[in-house]
């Protein structure tokens, strides 16, 4: 299990960096084409790591329930969960939206234990609320931010973008459970290299329909490299690790964990812009740290 809360942490930091260019992506781009384009792009990673991991000859082991619970888990979080999520960042910008989707845990423990039959420990659930306290602290709006005040957003769209994140997340918290359905016998790295192109193919025909695909006329350099970087960090890296991760500590455990991505940018930061974080930063730092350990433990 300790693995798996490893692989989940490295995980929530390959992702955190990646809504920075969804960010910028989701004002120019329809979030489904933006969607299936960025998966294309993760399959770069996907595909190698299939032959690395030797897990060629588990294709012959998916049965028709493996199938459908990856089939079904992608669809549900990575084809309409993350079109959501970035619609939602477009609406209420990243410092409101990410803090409200990475509520996400809640929902997986609800789902976990309706459809898993997980028995969940008070130890998990006080772990999650410190962990859901301290991200918020740390990714929580400090001084000038880019995102508009919230006097000048509607109300209607302000609600709109809430609600949107917050579908987000429960379709975030029912994929991962889905996932682990499907995960069961089978190499993770597999059972990925089945979800991602489900995300491709159902993304674009959306964007198709939609008529958005002559956007893509649009596309500059600079967004080929920001839909590369979050192709290859996000559905490659990222979403590895996850399902690995699933297999190996569970839904639950790993759902809770992954929420801390917001805290990579603390160290980040640090590091490479000479910033100093301030006392919420620390002390959510220290509550979601502390939330880890009673999840591990």
């Amino acid at each position: 299990m300790i693995t798996g809360i490893i692989l989940a942490l490295i995980q929530a930091m390959t992702w955190s960096s990646t809504t920075i260019f969804l960010r910028t992506l989701s004002t120019r781009l329809d979030p489904f084409l933006v969607n299936g384009l960025r998966a294309a792009a993760g399959m770069l990673v996907i595909i190698p790591l299939v032959f690395i991991t030797g897990g060629l000859p588990d294709y012959q082991r998916l049965t028709a329930p493996h199938l459908l619970f990856l089939t079904g888990s992608v669809i549900v979080g990575g084809v309409v969960g993350d079109a959501l999520y970035i619609s939602s960042l477009k609406t209420l910008g990243v410092s409101r939206a990410f803090p409200i989707t990475n509520s996400y845990p809640i929902f997986t423990v609800i789902f976990s234990a309706l459809l898993l039959g997980e028995r969940i420990e008070a130890t998990t659930l006080g772990g999650m609320a410190l962990v859901l306290m301290g991200v918020y602290l740390v990714a929580r709006p400090r001084g000038r931010v880019q995102t508009a005040p919230l006097d000048t957003i509607a109300p209607r769209q302000l609600l709109q973008g809430v609600a949107l994140a917050l579908a987000t997340s429960a379709l975030w918290g029912l994929a991962s459970c889905l996932v682990a359905l499907g995960l069961q016998g089978i190499n993770s790295i597999v059972a990925n290299s089945v979800r991602v192109p489900v995300v491709v193919l159902l993304s674009l025909a959306i964007a198709a329909q939609r008529r958005q695909m002559g956007a893509m006329r649009l596309v500059d350099r600079a967004m080929v490299r920001s839909l590369l970087l979050a192709g290859l960090l996000g559905w490659g890296i990222s979403g590895s690790l996850y399902v690995t991760a699933v297999q190996l500590a569970g839904p639950s455990k790993t759902a809770i964990v992954s929420c801390t991505a917001p805290l990579s940018a603390v160290p980040l930061s640090v590091i490479f812009l000479k910033e100093r974080p301030g006392r919420y930063v620390a002390i959510g730092t220290i509550l979601s740290v502390l939330g880890v350990v009673l999840v591990i433990v």
